[in-house]
């Protein structure tokens, strides 16, 4: 029995010149020798044989140092930037300021406007009634602009009533110009009048006219009577 086959098989001649390759050399473990980094064994063929545990510790030696100090280098760039602290904030006491102004005017500009809605609702009659509660801007406006739709409707109405009165007074009255004339104060006086007052004005005037006729009868028959007795004609008189 051979040592070298146990089991009995058969083997071929030990010689791989047949098919013309030669057999793969098998890696031998690395071996150390004194004074050298890099263990024996571990250059081949192909160049370094893939070893993770010397990779690691390759990563962590001076191989990556350069790489080290350029992130070390790069993390202490900021430190170097120049401060823009006091720029901001200048910027933000500013950005307040331009705010508070607006703001301030703003407050100013609308306190003047309540102001004059409330002296323009003191002078319409209807917005200060107490049955009616304070109106709003709008309502207010609208309010102010048919007030004074109306009084100048009035003051047309005034101007054609007082033309009408001016011509019917007779082509001998004189005119009156209507710009010298307060027309509204003298037309509202008329209104004001009752009509039994103005009735009593026109008797009266009656009656004086009627008692100046006596008086011009009576004297004219007392002349003629003092004619008669001095036996005069009787001078011509005019009825």
């Amino acid at each position: 029995m051979d040592p070298h086959n146990p089991f009995g098989f058969h083997l071929g001649p030990p010689t791989g010149s047949v098919h013309g390759h030669h057999p793969e050399p098998t890696p031998s473990p690395p071996q150390s020798v004194p004074g050298r980094r890099t263990p024996l064994g571990t250059v081949g063929l192909g160049g370094f044989y893939a070893q993770p545990h010397a990779s690691a510790s390759a990563s962590l030696t001076d191989e990556n140092r350069p790489s080290g100090s350029a992130e070390s280098h790069f993390s202490a760039a900021p430190h170097h930037q120049p401060p823009s602290g006091a720029g901001g904030k200048q910027k933000n006491r500013q950005g307040k300021s331009v705010r508070l102004n607006i703001n301030a005017r703003e407050r100013r500009r609308m306190h003047d406007l309540n102001d004059a809605l409330d002296e323009l609702r003191s002078v319409i009659p209807y917005a200060h009634s107490p049955s009616v509660r304070k109106l709003s801007k709008i309502a207010t406006l609208l309010l102010a602009k048919n007030y004074i739709l109306m009084q100048a409707n009035a003051l047309d109405e005034l101007r054609r009533l007082l033309a009408y009165i001016q011509s019917a007074a007779g082509a001998g009255a004189p005119t009156v110009d209507l710009r010298t004339m307060p027309s509204a104060l003298k037309l509202q006086q008329l209104l004001q009048t009752p009509q039994q007052e103005l009735q009593q004005q026109a008797q009266q005037q009656l009656q004086q006219l009627q008692q100046q006729h006596q008086q011009q009868q009576q004297q004219q028959q007392a002349a003629q009577q003092s004619h008669q007795q001095q036996g005069a004609p009787p001078p011509n008189s005019n009825p």
